[in-house]
């Protein structure tokens, strides 16, 4: 087996020629057209708002008592701000605080999706960083479709539902899967297009809605901080209105200048980069804390790949719905952040005590997941709470937004309670609500190949490539999709320079792909790059790097930049006590942070469950 070194300069090259295959399969040949940048119609502008306490504002004063109070209301907006009277009006929801100093104006921000909650995360952010408080007017929102916004909804029939064929891992690229994979996706579309709203779930139309709010709150211009897919919603409103932007930090990047298809063919590559180099040497150096999985990357390796075996001959054999593919879901979303190395590893211990001792229901019980904690050294455990690992696996009764907060919502496990849902239909024809698919949004913003055999071919290539989770996209609903895209050519024209923040190893936004971007908007860009850093999500999240946060602090709070892109260190991970070079595009080029500085940051638990949550739902 290669070392985690040679495999991560394999991949770091072999990733660009299906984004290259694809991307060209996927775009149409006369290229995206802009669309036209719709007037607001008064009567929105002038519409009372019903302003109350938020139900987080407690929470908020609780993390920072001197917070101002932050407000919550529902706006009405366009179905389609090209066609504001065709369809009736939708609803999002907002949160506000007016800043406690001399403003320099509105801010907002969003966590990543598509899809994620936002209405809190303004605010969370301001505990982080109190001066947000002071120095900025702050907004929070839920993007439409989502949260507590005018919900999307994916509707099927109970019969169509009961139809859907099964197979027993995804991994396995066999007829079967193929079969599966084509029937969900089709499902998958025909569901999220049922309703008339389902065309208009898109950045484009919620980057109308961002500017509405600008205008409602009558700003200048708006500043913001996004993550994940909150940097596509960014980059496209600085495209969208490039005169309305303030100061713009883009954390952990989509590659926004090209295709959906070609951000979610990054995935595969990028989640066992960050697996091999990172989290599997991590356990090996931890052996001494960590019972039973390895003390060499090698052997930690392994054992995930004995386990997940295991799980998968217990399906076949119809003793349990445990899935090795599941496992795979959990892992890839836990090591989006660093402190999670320590939930992902439970996830794995769970999981060999499961397979150790098969229980009669098939299913994980609390037996196992206290086993597992207890194979966990107290220095780990102080990253987590066995509180927690219990919810994730709901083995103990749990609100609502603790379980959201810990569970990961994959589009099966979607489908799994809408099939308990039709089994109480009283007929095969009644509807059935699947849930708000934010895959929608992808589907709506550029466009994809309807080629089911490009997907199939695609899925089994990199399922051999990369073995950790190279089946991850499979066949995308997209391909069936029978709205037309809404996307855009992204070049900035006319934009201020924003900032972009990227970590080196980042399972879920490739450094390569961000990079891209950069390259692609560099009169408009500057880029900040963090050497031998994964995680998902930097600026004020984690505080990881020091130097990074101070580019970020400066330009928020000050306007600004560097001139010219920087190359920064980190802080090592829980419970190391030094940063271990990792093999990878940085290489090289970052000065480490003084050891005085290397401490492991103080967590937000706002930030975290927020952005757990938005991690949880990636694999919808």
């Amino acid at each position: 087996m290669p070392s985690p070194r040679k495999l991560a300069a394999a991949v770091a090259v072999a990733v660009l020629v299906p984004l290259l295959t694809a991307t060209t399969s996927a775009t149409a040949a006369s290229g995206p057209k802009d669309p036209a940048v719709p007037a607001i119609p008064q009567r929105y502008l002038d519409q009372p708002i019903n302003w109350s306490v938020c139900s987080f504002d407690a929470t908020i004063k609780r993390g920072y008592p001197q917070a101002p109070t932050t407000n919550c209301a529902k706006v009405n907006v366009p179905m389609d701000w090209a066609h504001p009277d065709a369809h009736p009006d939708v609803q999002v929801a907002i949160s506000y605080s007016k800043a406690t100093g001399t403003s320099k104006g509105l801010l907002t921000s969003n966590p990543g999706g598509p899809g994620g909650a936002g209405l809190n995360l303004t605010a969370s952010l301001g505990v982080s960083k109190p001066q947000l408080f002071s120095d900025f007017d702050l907004f929070g929102f839920d993007p439409r479709g989502f949260g507590a916004s005018t919900p999307l909804q994916c509707l099927a029939s109970a019969e169509d539902l009961a139809a859907l064929p099964v197979t027993p891992d995804y991994k396995e690229r066999t007829k079967q899967t193929h079969k599966v994979e084509v029937a969900e996706a089709k499902f998958y579309a025909d569901a999220c297009s049922a309703t008339e709203f389902g065309q208009f779930v898109s950045s484009q139309q919620t980057v109308y809605d961002m500017d509405f709010l600008r205008a409602l709150f009558k700003a200048r211009q708006l500043n913001f901080i996004g993550y994940s897919y909150g940097t596509w919603l960014g980059g496209w409103y600085a495209d969208t209105y490039p005169s309305k932007v303030g100061r713009f930090v883009l954390d952990s990047n989509m590659d926004w200048t090209h295709t959906q298809w070609a951000n979610v063919n990054f995935d595969p590559f990028s989640g066992q980069r960050r697996r091999d180099t990172q989290f599997f040497p991590w356990i090996a150096r931890h052996a001494d804390q960590i019972s039973g999985l390895g003390s060499t990357p090698a052997q930690v390796t392994a054992k995930y790949n004995g386990i997940r075996a295991s799980l998968t001959t217990l399906v076949k054999a119809g003793e349990s719905s445990v899935r090795g593919d599941d496992l795979d879901g959990l892992i890839y979303s836990a090591i989006y952040n660093n402190t999670r190395f320590i939930r992902a590893t439970l996830d794995v211990l769970v999981h060999d005590e499961f397979t150790k001792a098969p229980t009669a229901s098939g299913k994980i019980e609390l037996a196992q997941v206290d086993a597992a904690w207890a194979r966990l050294a107290p220095e780990l455990q102080k990253f987590d709470t066995l509180a927690a690992l219990r919810t994730r696996y709901g083995v103990t009764p749990a609100t609502a937004s603790a379980v959201a907060a810990t569970q990961v919502d994959s589009l099966r496990s979607l489908i799994a309670e809408a099939k308990m849902s039709a089994a109480r239909a009283k007929s095969g024809d009644e509807l059935v609500n699947v849930g708000a698919i934010s895959t929608t949004v992808r589907c709506n913003d550029t466009a994809w190949s309807k080629d089911t055999n490009f997907y199939l071919k695609e899925a089994d290539k990199m399922a051999k490539k990369y073995d950790f989770f190279g089946y991850l996209n499979g066949v995308p609903m997209c391909a069936f999709w029978k709205y037309a895209p809404q996307d855009r050519k992204l070049d900035l024209t006319g934009s201020p320079r924003i900032l972009i923040v990227q970590s080196e190893m980042d399972p879920a936004t490739a450094y390569e792909g961000s990079l891209r971007t950069h390259n692609d908007t560099k009169n408009a860009t500057r880029f900040v790059a963090i050497d031998d850093e994964g995680q998902h999500g930097q600026y004020i999240l984690g505080n990881r790097s020091a130097c990074a946060e101070q580019i970020g602090d400066r330009y928020i709070f000050t306007g600004e930049l560097p001139a010219k892109d920087q190359f920064c260190g980190t802080t090592p991970l829980p419970g190391d006590l030094s940063v271990y070079p990792v093999k990878g595009p940085v290489d090289g080029k970052s000065v480490h942070l003084p050891k005085s500085k290397a401490a492991t940051p103080k967590a937000n638990p706002l930030l975290q469950q927020v952005m757990d949550t938005v991690a949880a739902s990636t694999l919808r």
